[in-house]
Formats: C-alpha cells, structure tokens, sequence
C-alpha cells in the first residue's frame, strides 16, 4: 500500500535534513513524500528540495503562506495519493523499520476484514537536548482500549503524530486538523476519530518507532494558557458526544472532569472568573467533586467544597509569596 509522509515545515532548516533522512532511509519502499514550507523565513524550503531531490523517493515540496501546522497538515492530505498517511514534523524522527512494522500489521488484519482500523500507533519517545546531545528522556507506551475517547483525553495515553498511520479516508471523513485547537490539534483529531467510531489499533515494536525531540521553542511551552485551552476544548468536543449519549460512560466522565480541573488549578488565583466557568463544567458532571489531589485541597473540598478549597489554597500560596517577598502582580 502507498504511504504519504506528510511534513510541515516552519523555519526548521536546522533540523528538517536528519527528519528527511529518517523518511528517505525507509525500509518500506512505497511512500511518497510530501512537505509542506509553512511560510518559512528561512531555507527550509531550499534545503527541502535538494535532500530530496538527491534522493530516490518520489516527493512533493510546496510552499504556502504561513498558516500553521494544522492547514500545512490539511494541504498534505489533500495532496497524497496514499491510503495510509505518516505525519512526522519537521524536527522529529522516525526509525528506520517504523513504516514497514506498521503497513505490515495493517496488511496482516486485512486478512481478517476488509477495514479493521483507522490508526494503527506503537511506542514512542521523547528526546531533550543535553550537553548538544539528543538523549533519550522518556518513552511513551500508550494504550487506547475499549473507552477510547478517555484514554486519548489522558495524558498517560498521548499517542504523538510520528508513532502512527492513519487511515486517510478517516481523516478527510472528520474534516482534517482543527486550527483552533493548536496547539495540541493532534489531540482534537484523535477525538473526533474515536466520536465517528474509528478504531486504534496497537502494533507491536521492540521498541519506540518515533522520536519526537523537545525544541525549547515548542508553543505549548511559549503559551501554557494556550496549551490549557486546547486541551479544553478538545475535552468539550467529547462532552458533546458524552452528553448526547443515553448511557452513562464513567470513565470518559472522568477523563473530562480531569481535563477541566486541570484548567481550574491553572487559573486559580488569576483569573477568578475563568475559575469560575471551569468548576461549574466540572459540575455538570461531578456535582459534589473532590479532586485526587493534593491532599490538603482534598481534605478542605470534602468539608467546604472544591470552590473553597481552590481559593483558601491561592490565598495561601499568595501569603507565602509575601513572606518570601517573591510576590508578583499578574492581570487576571
């Protein structure tokens, strides 16, 4: 089977030559190639066309103002010829039997049926740079089993774009990548996949078959408020589904209730009003919610209530700033 390789590319011309290399030296032999140069002020789109002209892997390089990674994503789909489609950024990395494992697995449950998955993932890894040295920091084995919407909310469970393929038919079916969603779109198409009943399927590795490497200038890092409010609505996309459900589905529940009250921590004690929209959404599902921790708020939240229990803890962080005289002045 065809399989693009979509990459979106955005002033990356330091680090797209060793993620081109990672596609190129592909065991599997029939991919095709595609970036996309997001509107780069750099040589990324230069750099692009001489690594991949010089090899033998049929490609396509355009170049496009910058509209994000999400549109970059989209135009890549539109353009694959494909079935099957591998997402890697421009500054990550694949192994070099990555694609072959998986296409192999996908050929293998076609034996069975004739569509048996929309995403087939494995394990993947996160690399950090120490010492000029991209060192293993972390690998990641998600699992999404049979209450797929509250594994894909969970971080324990974030499958990162280069560990899988995805079924292109299914991505065009739920409509691409949600530029509102960024910085964590990846997340609301995982979302809107399992909503439209797509299947995740594991394929085993022996190990990650992806890196993803932890730039300093990653914009979940440049803006947490922007991070939290993706992770936000993409929660909201599955309350939708949850909500027009006429059974109850604990897990998913919980999984969104996590997600919020995450984002109530987050503006407690800077802006009381976003606090505010949080703890009634979490009540919506958990009218009496007592959080798993810390155990200090847990404790005040059974006696007084999640409310009170966020705001005697800002007032008390606020009091120790005080003392320490590491207060600053924050507009809510």
């Amino acid at each position: 089977m065809l399989v693009s390789v979509i990459i979106p590319a955005y002033n990356a011309e330091k680090w797209i030559a060793e993620t081109i290399a990672s596609v190129v030296h592909q065991t599997y032999q029939d991919l095709e190639v595609i970036v996309l140069d997001d509107g780069s002020k750099d040589d990324t789109f230069a750099r692009a066309k001489q690594l991949l002209s010089a090899s033998n892997r049929p490609h396509v390089v355009v170049r496009q103002k910058n509209k994000g990674a999400s549109a970059a994503r989209n135009r890549g789909v539109q353009i694959a010829e494909g079935d099957w489609i591998q997402f890697i950024d421009a500054d990550d990395l694949l192994e070099p039997e990555k694609i072959a494992e998986q296409a192999a697995y996908v050929a293998g449950l076609k034996t069975f049926a004739p569509k048996t998955c929309d995403v087939v993932y494995s394990d993947w890894r996160k690399l950090v740079l120490r010492n000029d040295i991209w060192t293993e920091h972390d690998v990641r084995r998600p699992v999404i089993g049979p209450d797929a919407l509250a594994d894909i909310l969970s971080d324990r469970h974030f499958m990162q774009l280069g560990c899988m393929l995805v079924r292109k038919a299914s991505i065009t079916a739920v409509g691409g990548f949600d530029s509102s969603h960024e910085p964590i779109e990846d997340v609301g198409l995982y979302v809107k996949l399992a909503i439209q009943g797509g299947a995740f399927v594991k394929a085993p590795s022996s190990g990650p078959v992806a890196s993803y490497r932890d730039m300093p200038r990653s914009l979940s890092k440049i803006s947490q408020q922007k991070f939290i409010e993706s992770c936000i609505k993409n929660a909201k996309l599955a309350e939708r589904y949850l909500l027009n459900q006429k059974k109850s589905m604990p897990p998913l529940a919980d999984a969104i209730v996590n997600v919020y009250y995450a984002g109530a921590r987050h503006y407690a004690g800077d802006d009381w009003a976003r606090f505010e929209e949080l703890v009634a959404d979490i009540e919506v599902h958990r009218p009496r919610f007592i959080p798993d921790g810390p155990k200090r708020i847990r404790i005040l939240s059974a006696i007084a209530g999640y409310r009170f229990a966020e705001r005697f803890a800002a007032l008390y962080r606020r009091g120790k700033q005080l003392q320490t005289g590491s207060l600053t002045y924050r507009k809510a």
